[in-house]
């Protein structure tokens, strides 16, 4: 990566050809992107590479104007549009997902979508930070012959960090934690909440609601009109909430509807028009994996503003991560990081069958 980005730098110290020839380098660039396909990138997955798509495109205008001149070479001239810091903006890392997402297969036996939902949170005592997950898996069909099965775990609770171990520790090493009425400054927690150490076990049974596939299937592909069904859908409201509804619902479709690759796609579009998000660059979402963050604003029920970042894959487009920050203290006054989040290990059609092995007959849904 080093290496690619001294020769970009030498690259932008080459002097810019003229007008003409940036425009026509232009035709010819965005003339490529729409023309090249993508190839594989690991099983079950795809991606779009880096030189090759709108992804280069985005990127080549985050760095410069990659242009053609005279002599065939490709030489990039600075753009003075481009930010200081020649970062991709949010708009250009949504617009490239879309473009990557675009290309995903559409097609499939299930629709399966496999999730890890958590939260940090502090300690009933105030004492130190907890880390509390679930996951679940819900697998959807078209076909009549095969059946939905929705699949949940409680994974357990643990201290968040190492400090936060030596703190439980000093604690007696409690395995169960029960939430005071005034749980102000502990995160996203309920008054009166008991919170286990130990895993629960896997639950499965059919979906909670059945899909309702004619409803899936209005939901249109493009940019325009994606937005103005979700406008219709969302009704009249002031335009800072039209905003934050319109992301809400777009991140809805990119992580759990059974929708197409070119409906997702629209959604990452519709996204890119809308304000507020701002590129963090690389970032590491909740299970450790790295991806691009964006950052923006939560409306919360209650009138307050939290902090959102959604992290998204570079090179399929996939979103691995939702999560909704916040601020809780300790009862030495030291501030700490509360959260909550939502990360998306998979979602997509497949033609693979979902494992029945170990799991306990239920309803689907499991309270931790």
């Amino acid at each position: 990566m080093d290496d690619d980005l001294s020769a970009v730098r030498d690259l932008l110290s080459t002097p810019g050809p003229s007008r003409e020839v940036t425009e026509e380098g232009r035709g010819r660039l965005l003339a490529a992107a729409w023309g090249t396909p993508p190839r594989k990138h690991r099983p079950g997955g795809w991606t779009a590479p880096f030189r090759y798509g709108l992804v280069a495109a985005a990127m080549a205008t985050a760095l410069g104007v990659a242009v053609l001149t005279p002599s065939g070479s490709l030489v990039l001239s600075p753009d003075p549009a481009a930010t200081a810091s020649n970062a991709p903006t949010a708009r250009q890392i949504l617009l490239a997902a879309a473009t990557a997402m675009a290309r995903t297969p559409s097609a499939g036996d299930y629709w399966r979508a496999r999730t890890v939902t958590g939260k940090l949170i502090v300690s009933p005592d105030r004492g130190y930070v907890l880390r509390r997950d679930s996951a679940s898996e819900t697998w959807l069909s078209r076909s009549p012959d095969k059946r939905g099965w929705s699949f949940n775990q409680y994974l357990g609770a643990r201290p968040a960090a190492e400090a936060d171990k030596l703190a439980w520790q000093a604690a007696g090493e409690p395995v169960s934690w029960r939430y005071p009425a005034d749980v102000t400054g502990m995160g996203f927690i309920g008054a009166g909440e008991t919170v286990q150490s130990a895993a629960g076990a896997r639950v499965g049974g059919p979906p909670k609601e059945p899909v309702d596939w004619e409803d899936v299937d209005r939901i249109p592909a493009g940019a325009a009109a994606l937005r103005s069904y979700l406008e219709n859908k969302i009704g009249d409201v002031s335009d800072r909430e039209l905003v934050a509804r319109l992301r809400k619902g777009c991140m809805e479709i990119l992580s759990g509807l059974p929708v197409s690759a070119e409906v997702r796609a629209s959604a990452y579009q519709v996204m890119a028009s809308l304000p507020g998000m701002t590129a963090e660059g690389e970032v590491t979402d909740p299970l450790g994996r790295t991806g691009q963050g964006l950052s923006y604003q939560v409306n919360k029920p209650e009138g307050q503003v939290g902090n959102g970042r959604f992290v998204i894959d570079p090179d399929s487009g996939f979103p691995l991560a939702n999560e909704t920050k916040g601020v809780g203290r300790l009862a030495d006054g030291r501030s700490v990081e509360v959260s909550t989040f939502t990360a998306y290990q998979q979602i997509g059609w497949t033609d693979e069958e979902p494992d029945l092995e170990g799991a306990q007959a239920g309803d689907g849904i499991h309270a931790g």
